[in-house]
C-alpha cells in the first residue's frame, strides 16, 4: 500500500514543472523514455501511451490505450481507456470506465467503478460505487457503499452504509469492520455467514495502520535517499568541473564572492530570457515545438547554477570560518557537498526553504553568466583574459 498512495499522490508533482507552463485552456506535454507527462487545466490523454502515464489537471480524461500504469491527479478524473498495468488516481470525482488489467488503488470523494478489474482493489471514498467485477482481493472504505458486483478475493470493508446489487458477490472471505451493535445485514448471497468476520471499528485502525506507518517510513527513506543522491550529485559535477576546468571553477568563484548581487540579478535575467523567449515563440504557434526545449535548457542551466552556488556557499562558510582555501581536488568537493547539505537543510524550511533554493541556483548560474561576460569583453579590449576580481572578506 504505501508505494500505491505514493505513486497516486506524486502523480501531481512529477508534472508540476508542465502544468506551470499550462493555461487554463492549455495543455503540456512531454514524452520521454516511452513515458508521458501530461498538465493541463481540462486535460484529455488522446495518443496511446507505450510507457507509463503521468496526468495532473482539473478535468483529466483518459481517451488511449496505456501500455504501462498510469498515475492521475485532478478535480475529475475518467478513465475510458484500457490500462496494462497498475492505475493510481487521486481526485475529487474518479470514473473507471475501462478495463484495468493490473492492480488499483483510488482515494477521492465519489468514486465509481464500472469495469472489470483485473488485480486487487484499494478504493477510500466518501460514496463508492462497484460495479464491475474484481479479480483480486479488496480494501475498500467508504461512508456510503454501492457493491454491484463480484470480488474474487477476500475483502477488508468500513462503511457507514451499504446497499448490495443483485451481482455483489465475494467470493473470499469478508472482514467486516464496524461499531459494535451497529454492523450492516450482509446478505446470504453476497457472502455466507460462515465467511464473515466482524471486527471493531477501531480494529481497522490496529489492522490498516501498519500500511500508513509503513507509509511514513517509507517516505522517510524515499527522502533520506533523494537527499543522499542530490548531494552526491552536486559533488559528483563539482570534482568533474574542478578536475576538466579548474583555471575556470576559480573564475566562476571569485566572481561569486565579490559580485554577489551582480550574478543573482544575471541569473534571474537569463533565466528569464531563456524561458520568457520560450512563451513568446510557442505564441507564433511556429515555435511551440520549441517551448519544452527551452524550459529543459533554462532547468539545466539553473541546475548547474545550483551546484556552483553550492560549492560556492561551502566556500564561503570555510572562508568565514578562518580557513584557507584548499588547493586540492578532494577537499575542495567537499565544500561543494558540505553547500549540498546546508542547502537542503534550509530546503526544508517551508516557502523560505524553496525561496533560497532558488536563489542560490540563480545565484550560481548569474556567476557563470557574469564571468563569461566579463571575459568577452576583456578580450575584445585587450585581447587576453583579465585576472578574476578580488573575492569578498
Amino acid at each position: 500500500m504505501p508505494r500505491n498512495v505514493i505513486a497516486a499522490v506524486l502523480a501531481a508533482l512529477v508534472v508540476l514543472p508542465l502544468a506551470a507552463t499550462a493555461q487554463e485552456d492549455e495543455t503540456a506535454t512531454t514524452v520521454f523514455a516511452d513515458d508521458r507527462y501530461i498538465a493541463g487545466g481540462d486535460v484529455e490523454i488522446d495518443e496511446t501511451t507505450t510507457g507509463d502515464l503521468f496526468a495532473a489537471g482539473e478535468e483529466v480524461t483518459l481517451s488511449a490505450d496505456v501500455d504501462g500504469a498510469a498515475h492521475m491527479a485532478g478535480r475529475r478524473l475518467s478513465i475510458e481507456a484500457p490500462v496494462a498495468g497498475a492505475l493510481y488516481a487521486a481526485g475529487y470525482e474518479i470514473d473507471v470506465e475501462a478495463a484495468i488489467d493490473g492492480p488499483v488503488s483510488v482515494f477521492g470523494a465519489d468514486v465509481e467503478i464500472e469495469t472489470t478489474l483485473g488485480g486487487n482493489l484499494r478504493a477510500f471514498a466518501s460514496d463508492l460505487s462497484l460495479s464491475g467485477a474484481v479479480g483480486g482481493s479488496a480494501i475498500l472504505a467508504a461512508d456510503e457503499l454501492d457493491l454491484d458486483a463480484t470480488i474474487e478475493g477476500d475483502v477488508m470493508l468500513s462503511a457507514g452504509e451499504i446497499e448490495f446489487g443483485d451481482d455483489a458477490r465475494i467470493t473470499g472471505q469478508l472482514i467486516l469492520y464496524a461499531e459494535e451493535g451497529d454492523a450492516p445485514a450482509i446478505p446470504e448471497a453476497v457472502v455466507p455467514a460462515d465467511r464473515i468476520e466482524l471486527r471493531d471499528i477501531e480494529g481497522w485502525d490496529r489492522d490498516v495502520g501498519p500500511s500508513m506507518r509503513d507509509l511514513r517510513r517509507a517516505g522517510w527513506a524515499a527522502a533520506i535517499r533523494g537527499f543522499a543522491f542530490s548531494v552526491l550529485l552536486v559533488a559528483v559535477i563539482a570534482a568533474v568541473a574542478i578536475v576538466v576546468l579548474p583555471e575556470r571553477v576559480i573564475h566562476w568563484r571569485e566572481r561569486a564572492l565579490a559580485e554577489p548581487g551582480r550574478s543573482l540579478a544575471w541569473g534571474f535575467g537569463t533565466l528569464s530570457l531563456i524561458w520568457g523567449a520560450g512563451v513568446v515563440l510557442a505564441f507564433t504557434i511556429f515555435g511551440l515545438p520549441l517551448l519544452p526545449a527551452a524550459f529543459l535548457i533554462g532547468a539545466a542551466l539553473a541546475y548547474a547554477g545550483y551546484v556552483l552556488g553550492s560549492y560556492v556557499l561551502g566556500v564561503a562558510i570555510w572562508l568565514k570560518l578562518g580557513n584557507a582555501m584548499p588547493t586540492d581536488t578532494l577537499p575542495k568537493v567537499g565544500l561543494a557537498a558540505l553547500g549540498a547539505v546546508l542547502a537542503g537543510v534550509v530546503a526544508l524550511i517551508p516557502l523560505l526553504g524553496w525561496l533560497f533554493v532558488m536563489a542560490l541556483a540563480l545565484y550560481g548560474l548569474g556567476a557563470l553568466v557574469n564571468s563569461y561576460r566579463a571575459r568577452r569583453n576583456d578580450k575584445g579590449d585587450s585581447g587576453g583574459s583579465d585576472p578574476a576580481p578580488e573575492p569578498m572578506p
